[in-house]
Order: structure tokens, then sequence, then C-alpha cells
């Protein structure tokens, strides 16, 4: 018996790094802080959806998978002389992306729930700073509250318009020539 107690302890300590949160703001904040520390700019890699996934709803890992699928199809496709079908930051309404956030509130609604979150991004050339607002939304799942998709809510005329999922359908699509 005395040889389970250090599995069982470790089984016990993987499941609890995998809880996504217990409150909206506590699976944005471990979110975002994933994605300030990795910098995921266009589709994440394998590698960085795996640090991402703990806060996502299984389908919208599935959607980020098959569009890395099709991004790495498309680039096959056309030899690697185009640019990849999505340049800059799908987290967030910045091309460019954040270098910090601030979750400011979330509404519940039974088992959904919207958050807005502050975000900034600091130019290193000039040291201006730009601030905006996207709103990722979570359902409550057996593991917690996830991620399910993002609202992009910058109003500048450049900014990503819409909502992840919607812009990585269009990819997978776009990607498998469809």
């Amino acid at each position: 018996m005395r040889k389970w107690i250090p599995l069982l302890l470790l089984v016990f300590v993987a499941a609890s790094v995998s809880y996504a949160g217990d409150t909206p703001e506590s699976t944005v904040t471990g979110f975002y802080t994933a994605y300030i520390k990795l910098k995921t700019r266009g589709i994440p890699p394998a590698k960085d959806l795996a640090e991402y996934k703990p806060y996502i709803t299984p389908e919208l890992a599935a959607l980020l998978k098959s569009a890395d699928e099709a991004e790495i199809k498309y680039k096959a496709d056309t030899k690697g002389e185009v640019p990849p079908l999505v340049e800059g930051d799908i987290f967030t309404s910045l091309f460019e992306g954040a270098d910090s956030f601030k979750v400011l509130s979330c509404e519940e609604k039974g088992s959904k729930a919207s958050c807005s979150v502050e975000f900034k991004n600091t130019n290193p050339g000039d040291g201006k700073t730009f601030t905006w607002k996207d709103s990722p939304l979570l359902e409550k799942g057996k593991s917690g509250w996830l991620i399910s998709d993002v609202e992009y809510k910058g109003d500048w005329d450049f900014a990503v318009k819409g909502t992840m999922t919607g812009m990585l359908k269009n990819v997978i699509s776009e990607g498998q020539g469809d």
C-alpha cells in the first residue's frame, strides 16, 4: 500500500493542476497569465495549446487543433511561399497582442458567463500604451469554468472583429481548401 501513496499523491496534484477554476475570474486569469507568458501569435502550435487546455472547453481546444492542422496543410500546399492564414494575435482584438491584462468583471447567467478584460500593449519604440477591452465567454462544466470563445470588442479601424471561434472556422475552411 505504501508504494501507491506517492502515485496517488501525484495523480491528485496532476488533477488539481488541470482544474480550470471555480470562478470565471480565476479561469480567465489563469488563461491570460499563460497567454502573457507564451506570447503566442497566430494559431498556437501543439506545445502552446497544451498550456491553454486547462482553461478552455474541449470544443475550443479541438477548433484550435484543427486550425493548426489547416495552417500546416496550407503551408505545405503553398510551399511556404505565402504568409500564414493568421498572423498576429488571435486571443485579443489587437494584432500585436497584449503585454498585460486585468479582469474587470464577470457576469454569470446560469452555466454561462462573460467577462470584461482590459488589455494593454506598450509600444517598445515610443513607450505609448494602448488600452482596450475584449470579452472571454465561458461555460461551466464538471471541472469548473472554461473559456469557450472570445468576443473581440476592439473599436478601431483595423481591430479584429467578431469572435475567435468564427475566425478559427474561417481558417479551417480556408486552409483545407473548402
